[in-house]
């Protein structure tokens, strides 16, 4: 099921695995932002992303979505900033709106950045329905009963390393009630590495946010579908996500997107190996940093590859997140 040539990463993790370099594989990179935009934003797939927003948000009926008819752009304010790209924008027969994100690589100041940002379809919400969201709105055009906005992101890096958990919800509330102070801005992260099976197949009873994690982190190094992910929403998105699918325009852009994460992938995985350079329990600590990085595998593995204790490899996660590490 896996590419055979395939390289194993440091201490044999997983970390690293993927089709030898020039070699495309079956699927796509999901993970890749651009084709995540690709897949889960054409129309043709809207039952895919249909059925990913029912499952995360089971508290909202979701019976149908449409595409934000205008680009997912947002014009800044601020004079002198960026605008504001997101990956995939759709909103459902209420008018909620929903923003969907693939993060591949950690983001310093991640969560300040998703609220900031959750401000843009906010201020679209409040306009007046049925108006023109360009023209500069006038007070009576303002409506503060506007529907809800979900931000749900896709992450391939934790803030949670040590947990196995994967769906992080958040919302507004009173600290100490935790009484609901809105439902009009909602968070759902997916820290998709959190799923520590590495390559083994998930289990079939394993929830739907646990095997579309697996299926979105190890997708391009199949050459097939796991038993595992036989509903119908996973056979979609396997078959949306074959590489020859692509007309001949898109497998050349693909291929160079793919030339471009190998580079960077090379100096990720150089900064893994550095660690073995130190000696004694400085080489230990750091291949340790470099595993709690790479988040594919559990402390007491960790703790067998290294030599250190549980209690070490805790610390050391500790101090990664007190930097912003990861």
């Amino acid at each position: 099921m896996y590419f055979d040539d395939a390289p194993v990463g440091v201490l044999n993790s997983p970390q690293i695995h993927r089709p030898r370099r020039g070699t495309i594989g079956r699927y796509v990179n999901i993970l890749l932002d651009e084709w995540f935009k690709k897949i889960l934003g054409a129309s043709k797939n809207k039952d895919i992303l249909l059925k990913i927003l029912q499952e995360l948000i089971p508290e909202r009926e979701i019976v149908d979505i449409e595409y934000n008819r205008k680009p997912v752009r947002k014009r800044n304010v601020f004079k002198g900033c960026h605008d504001a790209f997101f990956d995939v924008e759709c909103v459902d027969g209420y008018g909620t709106r929903f923003v969907v994100e693939m993060q591949r690589a950690y983001q310093e100041h991640f969560h300040d950045r998703a609220l900031f940002y959750s401000t843009f379809p906010l201020q679209e919400q409040v306009l007046a329905r049925g108006k023109d969201a360009d023209k500069e709105p006038e007070s009576h055009d303002l409506h503060f009963d506007y529907p809800p906005v979900y931000v749900v992101s896709f992450l391939n890096f934790s803030f949670h390393p040590f947990s196995e958990r994967i769906v992080y919800r958040y919302d507004l509330r009173e600290r100490e009630s935790g009484e609901l102070m809105t439902d009009r801005v909602n968070f759902i992260f997916l820290e998709m590495t959190n799923y520590k099976r590495g390559y083994k197949e998930p289990h079939p009873e394993d929830s739907f946010a646990e095997k579309l994690s697996w299926a979105f982190t190890h997708m391009s190094s199949l050459t097939e579908r796991p038993v595992a992910l036989m509903e119908e929403v996973f056979a979609k998105i396997f078959e949306a996500c074959e590489v020859r699918a692509l007309d001949a325009e898109e497998r050349k852009e693909y291929g160079k997107d793919m030339t471009t994460q190998w580079d960077i992938d090379d100096r990720i995985n150089g900064a893994y190996l550095k660690g073995e350079a130190e000696g004694g329990a400085s080489r230990a600590a750091n291949i340790a940093a470099n595993l709690v990085k790479a988040q594919k595998l559990t402390p007491e593995e960790i703790s067998a590859a290294t030599g250190l204790s549980l209690e070490e490899i805790a610390d050391c996660a500790e101090k990664l997140i007190a930097a912003r590490g990861f």
